[in-house]
């Protein structure tokens, strides 16, 4: 939804970290591994797949507010994709947020904006189905 505000190398690395964060639960739930493959067909054609990132490479690439937020909103949706947040993959995006100097309150601010934004998506469900 918000790739759009990431380069080439911060998609590259988004794709990395969304591929840690879904795996870090020891669990790959089939709604994850499709919201992975939408994150995929959002980034750029140029972008490298292959390309592995470590967690301190992250506060050099992502210096500037709209990339760190578009970064983390898209990992939170990828971990409330299976419907919840598990403690390790809440743990998992603190550990990104702080990399990133994005304060914990914060990161709460987000998650509670993806949680809206998936009962709406629900809702609308809803309406479609009436």
């Amino acid at each position: 939804m918000f790739i759009q505000y990431l380069n080439l190398e911060q998609q590259s690395a988004l794709y990395d970290f969304s591929k840690k964060l879904i795996a870090v639960d020891g669990h790959i739930d089939e709604r994850e591994t499709l919201l992975l493959e939408t994150i995929v067909a959002q980034c750029s054609d140029s972008v490298d797949f292959d390309r592995a990132f470590e967690l301190v490479e992250l506060s050099s690439l992502l210096t500037e507010n709209a990339p760190k937020m578009a970064f983390l909103i898209e990992l939170v949706g990828l971990g409330y994709a299976d419907q919840s947040l598990a403690e390790s993959e809440s743990k998992f995006l603190e550990h990104v947020a702080e990399s990133i100097g994005v304060e914990l309150p914060r990161l709460e601010e987000l998650k509670d904006w993806v949680q809206r934004q998936i009962a709406l998506v629900t809702e609308a469900q809803t309406f479609l189905e009436k």
